[in-house]
């Protein structure tokens, strides 16, 4: 790096990839480059500093501790109960979260783990539907912002079953409640002047509003995709300007016509993948093919990694699911996988 910088020297750093977001602070300070700082990195990417960062404001989050040994997270389940989530401080796309229901569980975690624990946190676990709300910072203030629920949920690729995102409604009424949610989050936050966000809450049976985490990103899957198909802003682009101080002359506004978009990433099966579909419904604006034919794979590996991703639009959200549901059944059709010991 410092060879570079010498003979070619930089005026912006700019990542999109959350485990680059520390590694491009630390070249900021180094050579005393603009942008986020290492402080406000370290909160946004490291679940525990982000939690004690929102710790005294109003921001309600599960009971949490850090997590460096076998002997914290008995006295944690003891302390909290049970169910609890256990997942790396510094993981993305949920890879790493287990959920332990049972005494038996835990022991299971730990053996399977080898009691090496470093580097966790535990939460208490949280009964509910999640929610993610993405935006632009530009100079310090909100220039686009738009709550979106999850179908399915994080973990879904576990079970090889697909995510998807649909946009809330102004009319909705919990528009409103993540709107004013993730401004609190925001505010709690080291400031940065330019960047995006990736934030993502709990809406639990009693209606409470619960914090899990936002990142200092945009989001991940074919978030981003979407956001484009249904404003015509590049939130990635926008962000990129931003960064590099050249700014838009305008930010798009709500329209009700977002509500006729959505997308969905599918997980392969397990096994070998012997084709594709010769089309996709016409409805589908973009598709992210990531996987080809031939290719074996082990089922899904990672909340933002994906075989195939779509966009698609429709008459109204209901026919969104709908298409969700179809393109997953094209992808996961019968016939189209080979199991790894039918084809040895």
């Amino acid at each position: 790096m410092e060879s570079i910088f010498k003979d070619l020297p930089f005026d912006y750093v700019f990542c999109r990839a959350e485990v680059d977001v520390i590694r491009a602070a630390k070249i900021r300070q180094r050579y005393g480059l603009p942008g986020q700082d290492l402080k406000s990195a370290m909160c946004f990417r490291d679940k525990f500093l982000m939690k004690e960062t929102l710790s005294p404001y109003p921001v309600k989050m599960a009971d949490y501790r850090q997590i460096d040994s076998a002997e914290e997270l008995i006295e944690f389940a003891s302390r909290n109960g049970l169910p609890l989530v256990i997942k790396p401080r510094l993981a993305s796309g949920s890879s790493g979260v287990a959920i332990l229901h049972s005494t038996e569980e835990i022991h299971s975690y730990l053996h399977l783990n080898k009691n090496q624990l470093a580097g966790m946190l535990a939460e208490d676990y949280v009964s509910g539907e999640m929610f993610h709300i993405d935006g632009l910072v530009v100079h310090r203030e909100i220039k686009f912002l738009q709550p979106f629920r999850y179908i399915n949920n994080c973990l879904s690729y576990r079970d090889n079953l697909y995510i998807g995102n649909i946009p809330l409604g102004r009319h909705d009424p919990l528009y409103a409640r993540l709107v004013s949610a993730v401004k609190e989050v925001l505010d709690a936050m080291p400031s940065t002047p330019h960047f995006a966000f990736h934030c993502e809450m709990w809406v639990t049976p009693q209606d409470e509003i619960v914090f899990c985490e936002i990142a200092s990103r945009t989001g991940g899957g074919m978030i981003s995709f979407l956001i484009e198909e249904m404003t015509g802003f590049n939130i990635d682009k926008a962000w990129l300007l931003a960064e590099c101080r050249i700014h838009l002359s305008s930010y798009p506004d709500y329209q009700e016509s977002f509500l006729r978009f959505g997308c969905v990433c599918i997980p392969p099966a397990k096994g070998r993948l012997m084709s594709l579909p010769a089309e996709y419904p016409q409805e589908v604006r973009k598709t992210h093919l990531t996987g080809k034919v031939n290719e074996i794979y082990t089922g899904g590996e990672k909340s933002g990694l994906y075989l195939i991703g779509h966009v698609v639009e429709a008459d109204d959200p209901s026919t969104v699911l709908e298409l969700f549901d179809a393109c997953y059944q094209q992808i996961h059709a019968s016939g189209r996988w080979e199991s790894e010991r039918q084809g040895d």
